[in-house]
């Protein structure tokens, strides 16, 4: 029986130690080993994903058209007609207004061209008995004389009006409408294809068509205006430089003629060029005034201002036309972002207006310094809006105010980290450490754009791969 407790006794020992044991094991990891996992740092992590990168800056504008002129007659006088009001569409060459006396106008034109003539007669008479010693001298002065009123004929056939037949300009005009339906019908055959890949034979077709449509058209439309314009501001200083080169060499041939004539006094040959020098000036103001008179559209635009009507005197500009076929956006920047804008950047114009619409636009100007008001320094920048497919353009009036994104760089489908997980290196070289099977490992990668959370990785990391950001205590 003893035997039997004994044995019965141990049992009850040995299963109440190895309870003791399974429970030690037990706490010991519950709360030493837990002690020791929490006492080590926990690593940060972020899966890299697909997704698209834009950085830009943001800044203020003011819709603008930038081909705006003031118009006016050249002399002061009464307004005799007015053809245009605010809001009407011209065409180049159009007649906007005329003014009133321009009956004097002519006649101070005739009375200063026959002075002219006097003039010319009392020099030439001046001369009529010059010695054979002069005969040479002075046929170099009537050749030169010659070549200036081939000059002035020049000049004169060069002004608006003087360029081409009515007949030539018709045909001009022909040509171009011509022009005109083949490119629209061009584009139309373009747009047709346009859902078709950039490398499909039909497109790249329907594309070379249409640029040579469009080249056609392009060079109809200069020759049409070309004969139906004027000179530009160069072409003019040009014809008034050969004209005054002309006229240079008339006087050098008159002073060649007196020095080798022994002839009439000085003074009075003096006198006589003077005269005809003070004949020609009038004749040349009084021209002046008579082209001036009529108000012609220098180029396709709408009225945007008409400041005077019909009997009221004016004495400067009272027509304003401007070109609303390509508007413009006049921006303000920070100069914090001079590093985010440059001339053919993307700009993306939300008007204030019309919020729900988006306007697209390229930098086509940015101001070689700083735009100040009162205490502040902005960017000063111009923006060319795109042709909107909707009626968006149609709907903006000059001086609208926008918000301007310019979009300095942009990257879609392409893989990203937060900025945190790239490690520097070296100046312009990154790596990122990689969790492989459970495992840091620092590995190269290129990178792309970059903004203050994200960043774009060229190479180096695929898609879903997991990467460190950082490394947080815990306690």
């Amino acid at each position: 029986m003893f035997s039997k407790l004994s044995k019965k006794h141990f049992l009850i020992a040995f299963s109440f130690l190895i309870l003791l044991s399974v429970g030690g094991f037990v706490y010991y990891r519950a709360i030493i080993l837990s002690d020791q996992t929490a006492s080590e740092p926990e690593v940060q992590t972020s899966v890299v994903r697909q997704g698209d990168l834009i950085i830009y800056a943001s800044g203020s504008g003011t819709l603008i058209a930038i081909d705006e002129v003031e118009l006016g007659f050249g002399a002061n006088g009464p307004v005799a007609e007015l053809n245009v009001q605010v809001g009407d569409e011209v065409k180049a060459g159009d007649v906007l207004a005329v003014q009133g006396e321009r009956e004097q106008l002519e006649a101070a034109v005739a009375a200063d061209q026959l002075s002219v003539m006097n003039a010319q007669k009392a020099l030439d008479d001046l001369y009529a008995n010059a010695d054979l010693v002069a005969a040479q001298a002075q046929l170099d002065l009537v050749n030169e004389m010659d070549e200036l009123y081939t000059a002035q004929y020049m000049r004169a056939v060069q002004q608006e009006g003087n360029r081409a037949s009515q007949l030539t300009i018709e045909n001009a005009l022909a040509d171009l409408i011509i022009a005109e339906n083949k490119l629209q019908k061009a584009k139309e055959q373009y747009d047709s294809l346009a859902y078709l890949p950039e490398t499909d034979a039909r497109r790249m077709n329907a594309v070379s068509r249409y640029l040579a449509a469009q080249q056609s058209y392009n060079s109809a439309l200069r020759e049409y205006n070309w004969y139906t314009g004027q000179p530009s501001d160069i072409d003019q200083a040009q014809l008034d430089a050969e004209v005054a080169l002309a006229e240079a060499k008339v006087a050098e041939a008159k002073r060649e003629y007196e020095r080798l004539k022994d002839g009439p006094d000085p003074d009075e040959v003096a006198m006589a060029e003077l005269q005809l020098a003070n004949a020609e000036a009038a004749l040349a103001v009084s021209q002046r005034n008579l082209e001036k008179s009529t108000i012609v559209a220098p180029m396709d635009g709408t009225i945007l201002a008409v400041t005077a009507d019909v009997g009221d005197n004016v004495s400067g500009s009272f027509i304003t036309l401007a070109d609303l076929s390509q508007l413009y956006l006049e921006i303000f920047l920070d100069e914090a972002d001079l590093d985010k804008i440059h001339v053919d950047y993307e700009a993306e114009v939300i008007f204030d207006a019309l919020p729900d619409d988006v306007v697209t636009g390229r930098v086509v100007q940015v101001d070689p310094s700083l735009y100040t008001s009162g205490m502040i320094s902005t960017i000063k920048g111009l923006v060319k809006l795109d042709e909107s497919p909707t009626a968006t353009i149609d709907n903006l009036l000059l001086g609208m105010n926008a918000a301007v994104d310019i979009i300095a760089g942009r990257a879609e489908g392409v893989a990203l980290v937060p900025v945190e997980a790239l490690r520097e290196l070296s100046p312009g070289e990154y790596a990122v450490f990689v969790m492989e099977d459970g495992e840091l490992k620092l590995r190269s990668v290129e990178v792309g754009l970059n903004d203050l959370t994200f960043a774009e990785i060229k190479s180096g990391l695929e898609i879903g791969e997991v990467v460190t950001t950082g490394i947080v205590e815990t306690q």
